[in-house]
């Protein structure tokens, strides 16, 4: 077993027959940030990123700017401002230490980069201890281009439900794209990026949603947090709208038969819906 990946992780490899092709690619996950990476994180105008505590308390938020936001600080370590953010509550600013997921997103060329670790939230800024540092594969990425404002904000304003809503529900069936964050105990926070086509998330009631896994890079990250752990949370950007919003859930994979072979298809149960209006000012078509 290669020892870089968790029992999870390595569990749905071996399931979906990948482990020589994952085993392949496990030299590109770095505990330093490699020069070609400084340049694409200090030149970033977007990030996505998830935070949790001990008690698998968990919440997704966007980062933004018009101009770069992340300074390097070290070869494993950097900071990022908090000036322009969606809604992240304030349990995470009285932690002394939290994990983070990380992933940077360059929409116009699909390039993103994945990165774990440790965090301190002090006044408006996050300083970032990097665990592992990686870049993806751009498939399934909707192309967004960035029009060079920022929308002004009304007043931000946060809802919290116990199930989807009609709003909500348009949001999804009509998305194209939500960020996933799960969590090993071992191995810290993940969140990834899910694309496809819209209607590619399911609204099977009010409180449960599904998505079938596409095909990507062959680590399972993400399905290997769940299996090992099934909390989860799913973060939708309505970027018409400038709407975002965290469901908390708990998921399970369950596999399904198609025409090209097996895949894994992820069922999430609700638990907790927050709503952040007027959350997020980046123009992007």
């Amino acid at each position: 077993m290669n020892t870089i990946f968790h029992e999870g992780e390595y569990h749905i490899q071996e399931v979906m027959s990948v482990t020589k092709s994952a085993d392949a690619l496990s030299s590109m996950i770095k505990d330093t940030i490699p020069k070609i990476a400084s340049y694409f994180l200090e030149d970033l105008n977007f990030c996505v990123l998830t935070l949790g505590t001990k008690n698998d308390n968990i919440f997704t938020s966007v980062v933004y700017d018009n101009k770069s936001f992340i300074k390097i600080i070290s070869q494993n370590s950097f900071s990022i401002n908090l000036k322009n953010k969606s809604h992240i509550p304030d349990i995470f600013f009285k932690q002394r230490l939290v994990n983070i997921g990380i992933i940077g997103l360059e929409f116009s060329t699909a390039k993103r980069i994945r990165i774990n670790g440790k965090a301190k939230i002090i006044n408006s800024e996050i300083i970032v201890l990097i665990d592992e540092i990686y870049s993806n594969c751009p498939k399934y990425i909707k192309k967004r281009f960035l029009q060079k404002q920022m929308k002004p904000l009304d007043t931000p304003i946060i809802e919290n439900e116990l199930e989807l809503n009609q709003d909500l529900i348009n949001v999804i069936t009509n998305s194209d794209t939500f960020f996933l964050a799960s969590g090993h105990k071992g191995k810290g926070l993940d969140v990834s990026y899910k694309g496809g086509e819209k209607g590619f998330v399911k609204v099977n009631s009010s409180t449960q949603l599904s998505f079938d896994d596409l095909p990507g890079n062959n680590l399972y990250n993400t399905l290997g947090n769940i299996y090992t752990n099934p909390y989860i949370n799913m973060f939708f950007i309505d970027f018409e709208n400038n709407n975002t919003y965290n469901i908390l859930g708990n998921a399970n994979i369950e596999e399904i038969n198609i025409k090209e072979g097996k895949r894994l298809r992820v069922i999430i149960n609700c638990i907790k819906i927050t709503i952040n209006k007027n959350s997020f000012s980046l123009d992007y078509k």
